[in-house]
């Protein structure tokens, strides 16, 4: 069944080593075939500082092997083991850590699990396997055993011990990092020493990996005495900054000294598994491409845009989904390997060029050009040189021209189809895969505000574009929404920037299901009246105009910052607010709306937020520009982006004093 590339490799690897079976018993080979925990061991030290912590793991050993589980050194299987020790020390880390979820993979099996206290009095309370369940997923996709800890009292050390088996998977991803302290943190990758598994880190000290080959097995061994917290920042990507290990086969001894799952290997077999059809497939394809509705004379861009609306408008996305174009024609499902190659086909016939490109998600795991892990091979898109835009076959939220952010701002394997006579192949190279500009992602507001005879309330004409990512949370699921629902979303948009309004009027333009967020933006226009802005002080009265900025983000942190930036994506905002004052008013500090904050280069700022005022007679225009160009800023010049948030979040809180003239 093909899958996504990093699960769908089975069929090269039958070529690289025999195929795994299932296997019931341990190998008398394994290293911690018999690994324990210390029967009656004295409960771990832990410093005046760390009894003060919620929660902190103590001791944290993991291992991986792979081992041959027959004498004929055929099947290969992957045992893992996880030892952990946890102390709480509040009601927080007793809340956190009193049930312990242990994930169970499709064709794994667990050999070993035990889960144990020892109280602050050195009482030993084990968990029964009465009080282990199994559990899946919300989605069902996934499978969890999880054990409840009764007793477990302030001071407690929590340990647990799993071991499971799975079919081997030679490319893998280890966390050493998590949200809570760590001490004594172990990880081994061990394998047979005709296998060499290459380990890269990622975030960790140097010195901390070290490699040996003893009693005809390789042992990948990696320490940290230490291991700080990670915590979650804005404008930062917390899950890509753990400290990681990846690992992949590199080497097979009874194939020589030739590298084994290189780039150009995965360019070879993503393209045959997506390109190849057969016979019932092209003639499915055939019935198709009749129903296409791409006009005579299409250029490029209008045949590309064509076949995307009328497949992801007429196919659905369905994970389980059989891969053959002739069931995915049929069924009108498609998974999103399914998707991959049902685009991929229509481009051909439609003799589009195209590079096919796979990239990984940078808020997990940023692509690693000089580590070739197919763990990085995790998403699809299309790439055209003649228009030097993107496609996301099997996102049907998204439209030509625009991929997820995340996979963008970072690398990725292009593909390319080339062709020796009748003999058809593929050439792979990684290169950039760049991100949208800040112009093409505008979140723009356009607002008169005028004030009722009796300064009670204002009144305000509401018109506001959003483009590119900033229309991605709601433009392509508008459609979907009931249509006796659509005005209250609409109305719940415009209220936060207009608080408590009432509405005369509010209609959207571009809410059609389909469209691309770069060439039809999604716009709000509303008529509103709403006494939340103005209070009345003595004789003056107060006008809360940077409310109408909506909420703004705030980076007022107090500790220090313990990543880069990184933004989802680049982004504009250009706001005018244009105020009619009422007769015989002025408004006394004008000069709170002038703001100009920058950062990055003196001719092209790298993120600025500036707000202009002009007056003529009784209107008073306030032009705001905030933008940011650049997807990632160093934590060393922190400062100076955070200066340039908290403008826009500062001018939040200005209120202009209108009092009469003279």
């Amino acid at each position: 069944m093909y899958s996504r590339p990093i699960r769908s490799f089975v069929l090269f690897l039958t070529v690289l080593l025999p195929a795994a079976a299932q296997a019931q018993s341990l190998p008398a080979s394994l290293t911690y075939a018999t690994y324990n925990w210390e029967t009656q061991r004295k409960r771990l030290p832990v410093s005046g500082d760390d009894a003060q912590l919620p929660a902190l793991v103590l001791r944290e050993f993991s291992a991986n092997e792979f081992a041959y589980t027959d004498a004929q050194r055929k099947n290969l299987r992957l045992f893992s083991i996880d030892h952990r020790i946890i102390r709480v020390n509040t009601s927080e880390g007793i809340e956190q850590f009193n049930k312990i979820y242990v994930p169970v993979q499709d064709g794994a099996r667990i050999v070993t699990l035990k889960a144990r206290t020892i109280s602050p009095r050195g009482e030993v309370v084990e968990v029964s396997e009465g009080n282990m369940k199994e559990l899946k997923d919300d989605d069902g996709t996934r499978n969890y055993k999880i054990f409840a800890l009764d007793g477990v009292e302030k001071g407690s050390e929590i340990e647990y011990i799993f071991m499971r088996e799975r079919p081997g998977t030679f490319f893998g991803r280890e966390y050493l990092q998590s949200g809570i302290p760590a001490r004594d943190v172990t990880f081994e990758l061990i394998s047979p020493a005709t296998l060499t598994f290459e380990t890269r880190l990622y975030h960790v000290p140097a010195g901390a990996q070290h490699d040996t080959v003893s009693q005809e097995k390789r042992i990948t061994h990696v320490h940290l005495p230490a291991v700080v917290a990670s915590h979650d920042e804005t404008f930062a990507a917390p899950k890509a900054e753990l400290m990681r290990a990846e690992y992949k086969l590199a080497y097979n001894a009874a194939r020589g000294n030739a590298r084994l799952f290189t780039w150009a290997d995965a360019s070879q077999y993503i393209h045959g598994t997506t390109y190849t059809l057969n016979k019932d497939e092209n003639k499915a394809l055939d019935k198709l491409m009749k129903q296409l509705p791409v006009p005579a004379g299409a250029d490029v861009a209008a045949k590309i845009t064509a076949a995307e609306q009328y497949l992801k408008s007429n196919f659905n996305l369905d994970p389980a989904a059989e891969p053959s174009l002739t069931r995915i024609i049929t069924t009108r499902n498609a998974s999103e390997v399914g998707f991959t190659r049902l685009f991929a086909a229509v481009l051909r016939r439609l003799y589009v060029e195209h590079e096919l490109v796979l990239t990984s998600d940078r808020s997990d795991a940023p692509f690693d050009e000089g580590f070739d892990s197919w763990n990085y091979l995790s998403n699809y898109a299309f790439y055209f040189p003649a228009t030097k835009q993107y496609l996301a076959p099997a996102r049907p939220d998204y439209r030509y021209g625009m991929i997820p952010a995340e996979w963008t701002a970072n690398k990725g394997l292009f593909v390319k189809t080339v062709k020796l006579g009748t003999t058809e192949s593929a050439v792979g190279a990684v290169r950039d895969i760049p991100t949208l500009t800040a112009d093409e992602s505008p979140n723009d507001l356009a607002m008169t505000v005028r004030f009722s005879p009796a300064l009670d309330k204002t009144l305000i004409d509401f018109h506001e574009t959003l483009g590119g990512y900033q229309a991605q949370p709601i433009q392509p699921f508008y459609s979907f929404i009931p249509e006796d629902k659509r005005t209250e979303v609409l109305q719940e948009l415009v209220k936060s920037n207009v608080p408590n309004a009432s509405f005369t009027s509010v209609k959207v333009t571009n809410g059609e299901a389909g469209l691309s967020a770069l060439t039809k933006p999604f716009v709000v226009d509303a008529q509103v009246e709403s006494a939340d802005l103005l209070d009345r002080a003595g004789p003056k009265y107060l006008f809360k105009i940077g409310t109408l900025l909506g909420p703004q983000s705030e980076l007022y942190q107090a500790e220090a910052r313990q990543y880069d930036v990184e933004n989802d994506f680049n982004r504009r905002y250009n706001r005018v607010i244009t105020v009619e004052l009422p007769a015989g008013y002025a408004v006394r500090n004008l000069q709170d709306l002038n703001v100009d904050v920058k950062t990055g280069p003196t001719a092209a700022p790298s993120y600025l937020f500036r707000s202009q005022y002009e007056q003529k007679g009784q209107t008073v225009t306030i032009n705001i520009t905030e933008y940011y160009r650049e997807i990632r800023w160093p934590k060393k010049d922190f400062e100076a982006f955070r200066d340039v948030v908290n403008a826009a979040a500062n001018f939040n809180k200005v209120v202009l004093v209108l009092e009469k003239k003279g």
